[in-house]
């Protein structure tokens, strides 16, 4: 696999409008930055306020938003419509760090087993799955406004431990959970939005003790380095279903790369390839009601 060389003159994003959640810190935060100089309007949904040495522009706009309540999610796309009247770019970020291994055991007062803390996987899956399904939907909506043949983008943020052991219960659940979703869904979404992903590598968002890990010899990269690789793929009408792998201000393609993952698989385990097409044949044979599934 050859590496991808993020270009430092990106993608044009004049009147675009692209919305961010999470982007009040981090790897959000560069990426919104990065779009306003791109000339994009920029919205950004957190909970969190926007920090206050954050460049004010009339081209950004921020909403309170939980991504856990699907209420508030929806309510962000329908003022963002209201503003706008179309949303271009999705950029499904929000994120927590680990909240629980899943596996401890803690007792309640009765001395019984406590159910296990679900915030990481509701935060880091269960919410990028809604705000997916909220940006597929109007971006769609109001399609008709781009020129002919430009489709909008949703970017999703999985991670390293997306696709390897990662010894933080959760958060590695929740991750190789936003890679399933890509490949669960991106075929469904082919020609209407693209959809990719970015799994960046340690990276400084404040998430993590960025000055223990670098003593370990690690490079933890900056969040803008992401930041590049985020609007690469909103802007490269070529990218569907890429996951765009970045560490120490270098960028590889590794889901459909050759020598990527899918090929991989492919190779390791025999038959693969005829799976999904016998689930494409059975999902078209449900809707002409020839089966039942």
């Amino acid at each position: 696999m050859a590496e991808i060389h993020i270009l430092d003159t990106l993608d044009d994003l004049s009147e675009r409008v692209v919305y961010i959640t999470g982007g009040a810190s981090g790897i959000g935060r560069a990426t919104a930055e990065l779009c306003l100089k791109q000339g994009a309007n920029v919205v950004i949904g957190d909970l969190n306020p926007l920090p206050a040495d954050l460049q004010t522009s009339d081209k950004l706009k921020y909403i309170h938003v939980d991504v856990c309540s699907w209420e508030s999610q929806r309510d962000a796309f329908i003022q963002i419509e209201a503003w706008y009247g179309h949303v271009d770019h999705v950029f499904a970020n929000a994120g927590v760090g680990p909240t629980s291994p899943l596996v401890d055991d803690t007792l309640d007062e009765n001395g019984l087993l406590t159910p296990p803390s679900l915030r990481t996987i509701n935060v880091n899956l269960i919410g990028v799955i809604s705000t997916l399904r909220l940006a597929a939907y109007y971006i769609q909506k109001h399609s008709a406004h781009r020129v002919p043949g430009e489709l909008g983008s949703i970017v999703v943020t999985a991670s390293a431990s997306s696709f390897q052991t990662f010894t933080a219960g959760d958060y590695t659940i929740a991750k190789h959970g936003v890679l399933g979703m890509l490949r669960g869904v991106g075929s469904r979404l082919e020609g209407k939005v693209r959809l990719n992903a970015v799994a960046p590598s340690w990276t400084d968002t404040g998430m993590v003790p960025k000055d223990f890990i670098e003593s370990l010899g690690v490079a933890v990269q900056a969040p803008e380095v992401v930041a590049k690789s985020v609007v690469r793929l909103f802007g490269d009408q070529k990218c569907h279903d890429e996951v765009i792998y970045s560490w120490d201000g270098n960028y590889l393609e590794v889901n459909k790369a050759d020598g990527g993952l899918l090929q991989t698989a492919g190779e390791l385990i025999p038959n693969t390839a005829n799976e999904d097409s016998v689930m494409v044949k059975l999902s078209a044979a449900a809707v002409a009601g020839e089966v039942k599934i």
